[in-house]
């Protein structure tokens, strides 16, 4: 399909007209191919020239010497699993004997030649990826897809994998899609942009294409095209050949569909018919054969003039020796099916079917097409179709399938099977909304035990999402769990049971629903090893979590090659049990090049929260807002409450209580004290952090110990390492040294030292602060040489802070000195003013003069490099929406950085911001 809309230009030339530097960066990255691959993605309107510059690459590359493969998305092969990604390895199956057999296999299985179960996700994107870097090694290779918004979404995520990686190998990647379609796709890839064309450019492209215009009307022209390729040719046509110009306060989109419709219009009854079976057939019209039967069999008298009418209408092209038809562009497809009544199209769907063979994948969807109200044999067969393409890991296409077949079939409790499974289709494949429509539809009387099970699981799990609802999986999950006793082992039943297990290690202690864990427990028993040390992680994790660390290394270390992305979720959730996530980033690259959109979420969400004890804090909130934007974008309410929670323990250690407020007040379904318990948990902590290092220690020992009471460990405190020194520090501060000692013996004889490094810190840090004086200054030593002690800033930070003073107490001021001026360090680099000034203050006492940069204003050099640019960019009069559309992030983050660098620099306001980095530098 082209969309032919500027001059094209000679393969070596500059280009099309108005787009040389776009054609530049193309060039440049296929002049540079042997050197290493690149990735480009083509961003604009319908008919602002995306084709035109593909076309042009092809020409360029093949002059060149390089491969090039194609594909372009369609709306009736949208729904086809693998239809995209299949046009474009296609050619070149017969490579697939350099690969591995295992790769080998996995591209059999996709391209529908072999059955067994699908490849997993990244086995596949890995084998098409080794496909192309094999035929890329014999010369390099450019990859071209146009209208990426119409392929299938299991392609697209395939494509994806193979974006971020083009620059392993000499393959040029370039997708085109239209402006508001923009898709994960583009993550990775050098993004350029086609606006309109300048009035100069849109007269040079007037007149080479029509010369014959008169001044005046090419003046119309160029004003009303207002720089669009495509409308200028076809407004020119319009004009020229005398037509009435469009009013100028009809959108220039309404002008172009009006133009094509009045051409459609024009059409002869034949030529209509071949020109409809053209659009709706997708890659079965490929050849001039099966066009012209389908028409037929739609009642048409079709003859070899009306051939030539079609090719004469300027509406397609005639491709290749079988004569496929391609139109000049998209528009004139969806012109053709909206100027046709709907009887007529269905009669086509039906005509289409008719002709194609009856293995062929396309002829059931047309087939279900045609029909205006039930049949149970389609329904049946489409039925059947979709769990095929379920076999071939096509979920999202399938989904679609089974909810017509759903439409189609007349017994009820089919009906609900369709659509349960089509629920649970669509929230595999991301299909959010959809999955949420379906499930919502199914009536559970009647569902035999399996699908009763994956209704609940699917209904849970999308209410959970898409609305931050709890309350339905907690009263629903038990039953689901009595269910599943019933299930034989089947590999089915296993993945969903492993599925099902996974909620109830996130459910129990995100909700604070201790009673899941005994309705799980006979299920737990018959879970795989990663599952059972998820759930220990996290049932009751000072008694059932020791060692968990350990555990979760290994169990990484001996994972299968190829399966982490099947048991991400699993691993991200145990990692942040044990506060281990940022120790295995190495996995989380492998897993997040394959990743979905929710799975890439919660990722984000675990590196927060690894962020938080590492004292990334800047960073933090950067993920936090960006991933709060993303997921409102995408209507993941769970995804966005989440991140904005996540986000209040670095408000507490800079002791922001205006910010901890601010994200209480908007939480919507979860204000007012109905977060789940975890989250309740989490905003109490934070405010114990703030309360501490504001000297409010009677209130930080209540909030610390309204979670866990000195000496207890409750089973709902599935974070208790994050308040465990809080609460020491707070009992220590407010005369309560024997709920210290409690607490600390407590802990140690539970042995929660040994769950991982970050807990033997807290506990060492803890011990050391109930330490008398006598003891203290070995203790202290002991918890400095905890391995790792370094990459956990705040509390190493509150360790040399009381350090410090119980040395300044006893007179020995310079190593107070040593011990205070770390702490200080630590706090600055965290950007917490209210611990850097309890530490100056305590420097101060010992006789230490503070340098100006690190006493209450602690100056440009206690900036961290974020904070500096934003500082830069403020004092140059950049406003918080300019600063934030620069760095990407809302204006109300750029405001909340402001808030704290201000202290810093000792300025109030915008004004001192130019002076005070003058006189840092």
């Amino acid at each position: 399909m082209s969309d032919h809309t500027t001059e094209p230009a000679s393969p070596s030339g500059d280009g099309p007209v108005g787009r040389e530097g776009l054609w530049a960066a193309l060039r440049e990255a296929m002049v540079s191919a042997p050197e290493g691959g690149r990735a480009l993605w083509l961003c604009g309107e319908a008919g602002i020239g995306k084709t035109t510059l593909l076309d042009s690459a092809a020409a360029f590359a093949a002059e060149r010497g390089m491969r090039v493969l194609r594909a372009t998305g369609t709306q009736a092969e949208s729904q086809i699993a693998f239809a995209g990604l299949y046009q474009l390895i296609e050619p070149l199956m017969p490579f697939a004997r350099l690969l591995p057999s295992v790769q080998r296999e996995a591209l059999r299985k996709v391209a529908g030649i072999t059955d067994g179960d699908p490849p997993s996700p990244l086995v596949l994107s890995s084998s098409v990826l080794g496909l192309l870097a094999s035929v890329a090694e014999e010369r390099p290779l450019l990859l071209l897809v146009d209208d990426l918004q119409w392929i299938d979404t299991s392609s697209v995520g395939v494509l994806s994998f193979v974006l971020r990686r083009a620059r392993q190998s000499s393959l040029v990647v370039v997708c085109a899609a239209r402006t508001g379609h923009a898709h994960s796709v583009a993550d990775g890839a050098h993004v350029l942009r086609l606006g309109p064309l300048t009035e100069a450019d849109a007269f040079r492209v007037l007149r080479a294409r029509c010369p014959e215009l008169s001044p005046r009307t090419r003046r119309r022209v160029v004003e009303d095209a207002a720089g669009h390729p495509l409308a200028l040719v076809e407004l020119a046509t319009l004009y020229g050949a005398g037509g009435a110009p469009r009013p100028s306060s009809v959108p220039l989109s309404e002008r172009l569909d009006r133009v094509f419709g009045d051409r459609v219009r024009l059409l002869t009854p034949a030529a209509h018919q071949i020109l409809l079976v053209t659009a709706l057939a997708g890659s079965a019209a490929r050849s001039r054969a099966v066009v012209l039967a389908a028409a037929r069999h739609c009642g048409a008298e079709i003859t070899a003039q009306d051939w030539d009418t079609v090719l004469s209408s300027g509406l397609v092209q005639e491709d290749g020796a079988l004569g496929a038809l391609t139109f000049r562009h998209p528009l004139i497809r969806q012109a053709l099916i909206d100027n046709t009544a709907p009887a007529d199209v269905m009669l086509a769907h039906g005509a289409i079917a008719r002709v194609l063979p009856v293995d062929d994948h396309h002829r059931v969807i047309h087939l279900a097409e045609s029909m205006a109200g039930p049949d149970d044999a389609i329904a049946s067969a489409l039925d059947e179709a979709a769990h095929r393409t379920m076999r071939r890991g096509g979920d999202p296409e399938a989904a679609t399938m089974l909810a017509r077949a759903a439409q189609l079939g007349t017994d009820p409790a089919e009906r609900n099977r369709r659509r349960t499974e089509a629920a649970a289709a669509a929230t595999r494949g991301g299909l959010m909304d959809l999955a949420a429509e379906l499930i919502d539809s199914v009536d559970p009387d009647g569902l035999d035990p399996l699908h009763e099970v994956l209704h609940i699981h699917t209904l849970s799990y999308v209410r959970q999402n898409l609305s931050g609802d709890f309350r339905t999986p907690l009263a629903l999950y038990p039953r689901a769990l009595e269910a599943l006793a019933t299930l034989p082992d089947e590999h089915w039943s296993e993945k969903l049971r492993e599925g099902l297990l996974f909620q109830v290690t996130f459910l129990a202690p995100y909700a604070g629903a201790p009673e899941l864990w005994q309705c799980a427990a006979a299920e737990l028993d018959r879970a795989s090893e990663l599952t059972r040390l998820c759930a220990d992680l996290w049932r009751d994790p000072a008694r059932t979590a020791l060692h968990g660390a350990d555990r979760l290394t290994r169990t990484i270390e001996q994972l299968p090659s190829g399966t982490e992305d099947e048991v991400a979720w699993h691993l991200l959730w145990s990692t942040v049990a044990v506060e281990s996530f940022g120790e295995f980033e190495g996995l989380w690259g492998r897993i997040s090049e394959r990743a979905s959109f929710i799975t890439s979420a919660f990722m984000d969400m675990c590196r927060i929260s690894d962020g938080v004890v590492r004292g990334r804090w800047d960073q933090c909130l950067t993920l936090a807002e960006r991933g709060r934007a993303s997921s409102e974008t995408h209507g993941i309410l769970l995804n966005s409450l989440s991140f904005q929670t996540l986000a209040v323990w670095v408000h507490g250690g800079r002791c922001d209580e205006d910010a901890l407020t601010t994200v209480e007040r908007s939480l919507g379904p979860w204000a007012d004290g109905r977060a789940p318990r975890f989250v309740r948990h989490q905003i109490t902590g934070a405010r114990a952090w703030s309360a501490l290092g504001r000297g409010d220690f009677e209130s930080a020992y209540a909030l610390a110990s309204s979670i866990t009471p000195a000496g207890t460990f409750p089973q709902d405190a599935v974070q208790f390492q994050r308040t465990f020194l809080t609460l020491v520090e707070a009992a220590v501060h407010t005369g309560r040294r024997d709920h210290a000692l409690l607490h600390v013996q407590a802990g140690r004889a539970a042995g929660i030292g040994t769950i991982s490094p970050y807990h033997a810190f807290v506990l060492a840090a803890a011990q050391a602060l109930v330490a008398d004086d006598r003891q203290f200054g070995e203790a202290c030593a002991e918890a400095y040489a905890v391995s790792g002690s370094e990459r956990w800033p705040f509390e190493l930070a509150r360790i040399r802070l009381a350090h410090g003073v119980r040395l300044r107490r006893r007179r020995d001021h310079q190593g107070a000195v040593e011990q205070l001026l770390a702490a200080q360090t630590l706090f600055a680099r965290l950007g917490t003013e209210p611990w850097t000034r309890r530490v100056t203050e305590e420097l101060r006492a010992a006789g230490h003069t503070t340098p100006t940069h690190l006493s209450g204003a602690p100056g440009a050099n206690a900036l961290t490099a974020h904070q500096r640019r934003i500082a830069e960019l403020a004092a140059k009069g950049w406003t918080n929406k300019d600063i934030g559309s620069a760095l990407q992030m809302s204006p109300r983050t750029v405001g909340g950085h402001l808030y704290r660098i201000y202290p810093k620099l000792g300025v109030r306001s915008r004004a001192g911001l130019d002076d005070a980095l003058r006189r840092s530098r």
